[in-house]
């Protein structure tokens, strides 16, 4: 919901379609860019009701602009995702993500995000069910990357510091039995730029990829 990732989904869809066609045949996007210091607010005061109501406007929206269907380009805002009448289809981010994990044979996530992802239940859960195994980082390290989103990321700011603390927070979790590192914040790519030594499942290429396979033909719901 912020400029940094939405504007990270936009290029990706677009660059995957150039990449496979060659041309710029790329499918109509409508985006819908929020006023995210609302959602923050209401985030942090846990009104989610009203974070439900006014995103389900938005999917009335974009619906009536045309699309087929829709993306919530944030991992944070899927656990309102159930209590949204859309219109038109939803592709989640979970979805995608699980997809991923099993076609990479992953058994074990580290999963990094915001403290509402990883500590309100509905990611882990989601994940679990669909099964997987989730760890989640310590609480200074939770209270540490939950900082550097809102505080930097949506931002666009990368402290060089925060990249060396992210880095050792997740090799924590692979001390623990992680074999995989999961970004399940669409601005946390920009803070995972050291190379870990296990694979890395970043939810902002995973489900823009699946949004542009989805656009094409190539996947269904």
């Amino acid at each position: 919901m912020s400029p940094e990732s939405t504007t990270a989904y936009y290029r990706k869809i677009v660059a995957l379609h150039e990449k496979r066609f060659g041309d710029h045949s790329y499918p109509r996007i409508v985006i819908v860019s929020v006023s995210f210091q609302r959602y923050i607010e209401s985030q942090h005061g846990g009104d989610w009701k009203r974070i439900g109501a006014e995103l389900q406007l938005e999917f009335e929206r974009v619906a009536d602009a045309g699309a087929d269907f829709a993306i919530l380009a944030t991992n944070t805002m899927h656990k309102v995702l159930p209590s949204i009448r859309s219109p038109i289809p939803v592709l989640s981010i979970l979805d995608a993500v699980a997809a991923a994990a099993k076609s990479a044979s992953v058994r074990t996530v580290a999963l990094t995000g915001t403290q509402f992802t990883m500590t309100d239940g509905f990611y882990q859960a989601g994940l679990e069910t669909r099964g997987l195994r989730v760890l989640l980082p310590d609480s200074s390290s939770q209270e540490f990357i939950h900082k550097v989103i809102y505080d930097h990321l949506i931002y666009g700011r990368v402290p060089p510091d925060a990249v060396v603390r992210f880095a050792a927070c997740s090799e924590q979790m692979i001390r623990r039995g992680a074999d995989t590192m999961l970004l399940a914040c669409t601005e946390l790519e920009m803070l995972a730029t050291t190379t870990f030594p296990v694979p890395v499942l970043n939810s902002t290429d995973i489900h823009a990829e699946a949004a542009w396979r989805m656009a094409i033909g190539d996947l269904s719901i």
